[in-house]
């Protein structure tokens, strides 16, 4: 598992307790011998209320990635104001109990572009940043 790899989580549960399919993508490639979590944020397609133009939208926390372009059949939009971790133990646990499953993989320029842009959000915290390197 590395950076810019996309989760399919069929029952995530949300702040709200609410549970729901999920796309996923994985932030950072951690080091596992420095026990490191996976950093990851969600994805969504939901149109409400979001900037149409693709790209970087730190001061909103999205980065929209444009129909067809890398993976998504749907315009979709990256949500980093919520940013999870999880080690690998309990990730190797999901998978099995919970069917997470690796659905693809992001191009290393989008990736990387989506990581650029949360670098300059103010919303994230000293620590997420340090998982980014």
């Amino acid at each position: 598992m590395r950076k810019g790899t996309i989760l399919f989580h069929p029952s995530f549960e949300f702040a709200n307790g609410e549970i729901g399919r999920k796309y996923l993508i994985i932030l950072n490639s951690p080091d596992i011998k420095k026990i490191e979590p996976f950093l990851f944020c969600k994805t969504t397609s939901q149109l409400q209320n979001k900037p149409q133009t693709p790209g970087c939208h730190a001061e909103k926390n999205l980065y929209c990635i444009d129909a067809k372009f890398d993976f998504f059949p749907k315009k979709t939009w990256v949500q980093f104001f919520e940013m999870f971790e999880v080690n690998y133990d309990e990730f190797i646990k999901q998978h099995f109990e919970l069917g997470v499953e690796v659905k693809g993989e992001l191009r290393t320029e989008t990736i990387s572009a989506i990581i650029n842009c949360i670098k300059k959000s103010d919303d994230v915290s000293a620590y997420h940043l340090s998982l980014l390197k």
